[in-house]
């Protein structure tokens, strides 16, 4: 009866084997497809092209600087590979200070958000400028 009983425990043994390779084949299935989902609804990064030109677009156009400006020293504040929207900041750059209007404030920082629309086929930036804090000796 002991043969018997261990040839009933091998054959078992053997017949689990594909459903435990098929269970794991299904995880890592569901797995891949989380992310791939997740990769196609992602929001263009803080240094993407479209993310820096929507960002240009909005200071010449609502802050009145120059075409000249430029955005340097990027840097990603929140976001990461499973992120539904970025938060960047970077340093204004490429304004002549006496090109712009008068009573115009130095633009020092611009801190944006990238993130698509709710029904993720349009992307867009929400911008905000700080202007350069000058040290001044006060008597």
């Amino acid at each position: 009866m002991n043969e018997a009983a261990e040839g009933g425990i091998s054959v078992a043994i053997i017949m689990w084997k594909p459903v435990i390779f098929f269970t794991i084949a299904l995880l890592l299935s569901a797995v891949a497809a989380t992310v791939l989902w997740f990769h196609a609804r992602l929001p263009p990064n803080c240094t993407d092209p479209g993310t820096i030109a929507l960002v240009r677009r909005s200071l010449i156009a609502h802050d009145h600087l120059p075409p000249s400006t430029r955005l340097d020293d990027i840097r990603t504040v929140a976001g990461g590979p499973v992120a539904l929207r970025f938060v960047c900041e970077a340093l204004v750059g490429g304004v002549d200070p006496h090109a712009l209007p008068p009573g115009t404030p130095l633009p020092g920082v611009v801190h944006y958000t990238s993130q698509l629309t709710p029904d993720r086929r349009r992307h867009e930036v929400t911008v905000n400028l700080e202007p350069l804090l000058k040290w001044m000796p006060v008597q």
